[in-house]
């Protein structure tokens, strides 16, 4: 009887996918992909917390700059954005997307003992929460705008520090988790305690935290003195090109597929297509969220003065953060694990104002050479180029940090887009010997290399180059080789695509 070969094909951007159908002939090598799948099973509004151990209040290292920056609370102290702590600002009126207090965290007090740290700015901060007076009953606070399967760090901070002749405490439930006990250090015991806790967002983007005080006396109130969110998902590290002036419409890619973009302040965006695409006002990039810092908008900027009306328009209009130097993100979702996406960012200012303003943009760990902005009059700005592989959230945050010789360094964004660059198998065959392979939505005239191994376990390093070619023009693929041994009963197959 002869023995039937088989044959699995991959882009090494897709090997999470290896449940892809053993034939002849593979369709689609897109089918790799689905079996990755980004969200977390079964939708709950309270995702579990996994909580570490409280610890004792000690000094401002006690505050977590791990990840990115979502949001903060600090509850009853309107002026909390002037008493940076450990490089974080935490804000009295919250920014935390979507934060609503329970209707019984209604109190707050401003004269709390302080911690006594050797930070003024973080004691300050500590004297003020807000508190339930209906004694046991628990107190909730809740917020939204999280992207599902990411992962978030969540700190929380209580203290009271008077000395009341009381030993109060509380824990904190998030989901089906509930943390050891925060002491309050109101019995002369010491300052308060802080905790930090991790969980992974779900489809309903949101959670909610149940406060559950005790006491030796009369006032257990639940209490929050401090609170802050960061999404510390790792995240896919971008390899960047070099920044390019603005000159054309030649400027916008058109690789690939369309994913999404923005062009923040801009309303009517979609009215005004460049190169063929639509850039979007009101973001279309799934679970797009801009960071809490970038809440300024301007339309006015100077124009690139290309020769196209719709561009100059476009790049007239940008999101800014008016934090100076801080860094300003932006994240999205929504992406398939193993693809290969490409990303374009313009920055443009070009009004002349007497400044060289300037930033880079990290994704992953990996940042950018500086973008001009254009705005000491040398011209319009850039826009860059990058790409990465979406790894299993789905998901990537970018991180804007600016630069400038005057007193305007604000990290902006005018427009950006996202685009799935990753090669499309359309069609693989086996006669005889012969090897064929069609495929679609290739980098144009770029290089591919085939790889070969009869062990997918192999890491790549040791699977055989077996041809190197390039996609045509318009980036597909029509590949007929001699390269199957027929003795060989299965085969595994890799299109490495190459910047």
């Amino acid at each position: 009887m002869k023995k039937e070969k088989t044959l699995r094909f991959f882009t090494d951007s897709i090997l999470s996918g290896l449940e892809a159908a053993q034939s002849k002939t593979i369709k689609a090598i897109m089918v790799c992909a689905s079996s990755a799948g980004m969200f977390i099973a079964g939708a709950n509004a309270q995702p579990n917390v996994t909580w570490q151990t409280p610890a004792t209040i000690s000094g401002t290292s006690d505050v977590s700059t791990q990840g990115v920056y979502c949001g903060s609370w600090a509850p009853q102290d309107g002026s909390a954005n002037s008493f940076p702590v450990n490089g974080v600002t935490f804000q009295g009126f919250s920014d935390i997307q979507g934060l609503t207090a329970g209707a019984t965290l209604d109190n707050g007090y401003n004269g709390f003992g302080s911690p006594n740290t050797s930070d003024a700015n973080y004691n300050t901060l500590l004297q003020y929460a807000r508190f339930s007076n209906e004694g046991t009953t628990p107190a909730t606070f809740s917020w939204s705008g999280m992207i599902p399967g990411s992962t978030y760090l969540v700190q929380f901070w209580v203290n009271d520090g008077r000395n009341i002749g009381e030993s109060r405490s509380e824990t904190i439930t998030g989901g089906a988790n509930t943390a050891a006990s925060l002491s309050y250090g109101s019995d002369g015991s010491g300052p308060g305690q802080y905790i930090i806790g991790t969980f992974v967002a779900d489809n309903s983007r949101g959670q909610t935290l149940t406060l559950t005080a005790s006491s030796s006396g009369s006032n257990p109130d639940p209490q929050i003195n401090l609170f802050q969110v960061r999404d510390i998902t790792l995240r896919p590290n971008v390899t960047w090109r070099a920044p390019v002036t603005i000159s054309g419409t030649a400027d916008v890619s058109t690789q690939g597929i369309y994913f999404g973009s923005w062009a923040p302040q801009d309303g009517s965006a979609n009215t005004f297509p460049v190169n063929g695409v639509t850039f979007q006002g009101f973001s279309d990039l799934p679970f797009f969220t801009s960071g809490p810092t970038f809440d300024s908008g301007y339309n006015s900027y100077g124009s690139p003065n290309t020769s196209d009306t719709n561009y100059n328009t476009l790049l007239q209009s940008a999101r800014y953060s008016n934090e100076g130097s801080t860094p300003a993100t932006f994240s999205w979702a929504g992406m398939t694990p193993g693809h290969v996406y490409l990303i374009e960012f313009w920055v443009n200012d070009g009004r002349n104002i007497g400044q060289s303003r300037t930033e880079t943009i990290t994704g992953g760990t990996n940042t950018s050479a500086p973008l001009s902005f254009g705005s000491d009059g040398s011209g319009p700005g850039q826009y860059i180029i990058g790409t990465f592989v979406a790894n299993s959230s789905g998901g990537q945050t970018l991180s804007l940090t600016a630069f400038s010789t005057g007193a305007n360094p604000s990290p902006q964004v005018n427009l950006f887009q996202v685009r799935d660059i990753t090669p499309v198998i359309t069609r693989v065959a086996v006669r005889g010997t012969t090897l064929t392979i069609t495929a679609t939505n290739g980098p144009a005239n770029g290089t591919f290399v085939l790889l070969e191994s009869a062990n997918v376990t192999l890491p790549l390093t040791q699977w055989t180059p077996v041809l190197t070619n390039s996609f045509n023009g318009n980036g597909g693929l029509n590949l007929s080789t001699n390269v199957v041994n027929p003795s060989n009963p299965r085969e595994f197959y890799i299109l490495r695509t190459q910047e």
